[in-house]
């Protein structure tokens, strides 16, 4: 359920992100420039819908947000490298490239702000007890 909610949370800020990437596509930004835009202002919307939302954790909201750029930068920093390979090096249009790399980009930071950004107290001491 927590995956669901979060796609659908996470869903407004990948819209969000390939409207701007897409947005500045046509207006002739380079493509790796128009990732980074689109990354930034999808990864925000993202993280204020997805912390009450999928996590409903309202605490330590500077630490996390922290957190979650920090989990954003290696989401993006993969999306670059997929980037890279599927246009310079398969020629594939930009547009399907960066549809392409959504799905992976999304499972890797789910996974990674589930156990870090988004972690509360009780998950943390449930954790604990069990190993």
């Amino acid at each position: 359920m927590q995956f669901f909610l979060y796609c659908l949370c996470g869903g407004a800020g990948v819209s969000t992100d390939f409207a701007v990437y897409y947005i500045c596509l046509t207006q002739g930004v380079w493509y790796q420039l128009a990732n980074i835009l689109g990354y930034v202002a999808g990864t925000f919307v993202s993280f204020f819908l997805n912390r009450i939302f999928t996590f409903g954790v309202k605490d330590k909201v500077v630490q996390r947000l922290m957190t979650f750029l920090l989990v954003a930068t290696l989401g993006y920093l993969s999306s670059a490298a997929m980037l890279w390979v599927l246009i310079d090096i398969f020629q594939m249009d930009a547009r399907l490239a960066k549809i392409l790399t959504l799905p992976l980009v999304v499972v890797l930071q789910f996974s990674l702000n589930r156990r870090f950004t988004f972690r509360s107290k009780a998950s943390a001491q449930a954790t604990a007890l069990n190993n």
